[in-house]
């Protein structure tokens, strides 16, 4: 499979988690189908779906912060001013491993040009990006075999997990419940949970061979060790 790198960075950022209403809470960093909507409007497709795969590595630490807004609502055809606490990701950038067999070659088409057919985004529409092209591989092969843990600054699905390696001055997190699979017509199927070292720094783990899949994967993209999913 083939795979473009490229960064995205805004100084602030909302991907809202579906489980909640009055007070709009984030996911820590960038959901896997932010990342695909990102490239569906790089590429002018709408309700892009899409069986390539995405990693996602920190480029800032991650930080959030909790703001009061007045949304507008609607109530039997009024409108009104609704207070609305929304949490917000601050300074997020992040860096796109996108890989496959389907997009990637017109995606990389589009970001070497510095076009995007609709505006990109980072969750919401207050949160403009614009994704900057790093890198493009021709061929990037699976990881099947290692002999010794793995080091990667990427964000790994716990499932991938066997056994990590601890390390001083780490600041490890857990975020759960990301959507995984866009299937169209807004529907979703799938969940998936991170492993993730809150400054960006490398993790050392062992990854679980039983996990390894079509859907689950380990590559390497130059110098980068990167979970896909």
């Amino acid at each position: 499979m083939e795979a473009v790198v490229f960064d995205l960075k805004s100084d602030l950022a909302h991907f809202r988690r579906p489980d909640t209403t009055s007070t709009q809470l984030t996911y820590p960093f960038i959901s896997p189908t932010a990342v695909k909507g990102i490239a569906g409007a790089i590429l002018g497709i709408e309700d892009f779906t899409t069986r390539d795969k995405i990693g996602i590595q920190l480029l800032h630490p991650v930080k959030t912060v909790s703001q009061q807004m007045s949304m507008l609502g609607k109530d039997s055809g009024s409108t009104f001013n609704r207070p609305t606490t929304v949490e917000l990701v601050v300074k997020p950038f992040y860096r796109i491993y996108y890989a496959g067999d389907e997009y990637v070659r017109d995606l990389y088409r589009f970001l070497s040009k510095g076009r995007a057919v609709y505006p990109t985004y980072l969750g919401s529409a207050y949160a403009l990006t614009k994704p900057v092209l790093q890198a493009y591989y021709e061929q990037v092969e699976p990881l099947r075999e290692w002999s010794e843990p793995l080091r990667t600054r990427c964000v790994i699905p716990t499932r991938l997990v066997k056994e990590m390696k601890f390390e001083p001055e780490r600041y490890y997190s857990r975020a759960g419940g990301f959507m995984l699979v866009y299937k169209g017509s807004r529907e979703f199927e799938k969940s998936i949970d991170f492993v993730y070292e809150r400054n960006g720094d490398a993790i050392t783990f062992l990854p679980d061979k039983r996990q390894i899949s079509d859907e689950l994967q380990i590559v390497q993209i130059g110098d980068e060790t990167v979970c896909l999913f």
